[in-house]
């Protein structure tokens, strides 16, 4: 009786041990969350996540609407475009073993021109916009690998968390807005449409990371061609007021301004970099490009340039005299 009872306990104890253990197993099991980049039990774990921060919180949501992916190979050798994700800030990489650059474009429309073909490798890959306007474009890039068991290590040294399963590329922003304000001393010589013209304007991005820059501690690419933006604006309340949105400007490419009547030259060329220089404006120094120009236009044909720093004629400051 005393041995059926021993081994009566000794089976009770051992199942004790099987319950505990798979208890502990369905407790790791749960305790899986996406919130750490560590976490490499959750299924798909080897993913992507997207991030925009331009003022240290994030911020994509606000601002990415829609993503494109172009994968390429350890040779720099197109793949394929990627599906983006339901969520576009996850992207799972169901990819075979190997090594991958990831070219991310965020908010790429109509407005926007892609070369990704099979021809055409990764030094190749370029990004252009039409004469009239751009999307407001960001760009993503992540250097990565995936293993034989398909977890993903990060290839990129300056990612904050690297080697780990769950990798993060933050999203740049590669676009520029120049709002533009014209107004008369006295009553403009002409009433109508007048068309505005920008020149010297960056139009195409070469997107190899290799040849990108730095902006702000962001990553950006660089121009490699200039092109000229018009726009048509109609005369409201005797100004003009529009918005031009363009490839990112640089210390050494900011644009001139002409304003255009009926097929007419109406005043100087503004010189918007000797502007810029006068107020301390450095596009290649800042993430986010946002300008305001205010253009007061005399009968003599002179054009005084300033920035606009409030809601009224008031606040406009001396920013130089075009003849």
């Amino acid at each position: 009786m005393v041995r059926h009872a021993s081994l009566h306990n000794a089976h009770s104890g051992l199942q004790f041990i099987r319950l505990l253990a798979a208890f502990c197993g369905v407790m790791l099991t749960c305790a899986c969350t996406l919130d750490d980049p560590r976490d490499l039990c959750c299924p798909d774990s080897s993913a992507m996540l997207y991030t925009y921060r331009p003022y240290g919180t994030e911020a994509f949501t606000e601002y990415i609407s829609s993503l494109r992916h172009f994968l390429y190979d350890s040779e720099g050798y197109y793949i394929s475009e990627v599906p983006p994700g339901e969520d576009l800030q996850y992207q799972a990489l169901d990819l075979p073993e190997g090594s991958y650059t990831m070219i991310t474009i965020g908010n790429c429309g109509a407005a926007t021109s892609l070369n990704h073909s099979t021809a055409a490798g990764l030094h190749d890959f370029a990004l252009s916009c039409t004469d009239d306007t751009a999307d407001e474009l960001y760009w993503g890039v992540s250097r990565f690998a995936i293993d034989s068991h398909g977890l993903a290590t990060d290839l990129t040294p300056d990612r904050a968390l690297p080697g780990y399963s769950r990798l993060t590329t933050p999203m740049n922003n590669i676009h520029c807005h120049l709002t533009i304000r014209v107004e008369w001393a006295n009553l403009p010589e002409r009433i109508g449409t007048y068309e505005i013209e920008l020149s010297g304007v960056p139009g195409r991005y070469n997107l190899h990371p290799d040849l990108a820059g730095c902006a702000g501690g962001f990553t950006v690419p660089l121009h490699d061609t200039l092109t000229v933006h018009r726009q048509r604006v109609p005369m409201d309340a005797l100004e003009l007021n529009t918005e031009f949105i363009t490839l990112r400007y640089t210390d050494e490419s900011i644009p001139t301004l002409r304003l255009w009547f009926d097929g007419h030259r109406m005043g100087p060329d503004i010189d918007l970099a000797r502007a810029f220089r006068t107020w301390g404006w450095y596009p290649s120094r800042v993430h986010v490009q946002k300008y305001t120009v205010n253009i007061r236009i005399y009968g003599d044909g002179r054009a005084e340039v300033s920035p606009h720093i409030g809601a009224s004629v008031d606040d406009w400051i001396d920013g130089g005299t075009f003849g």
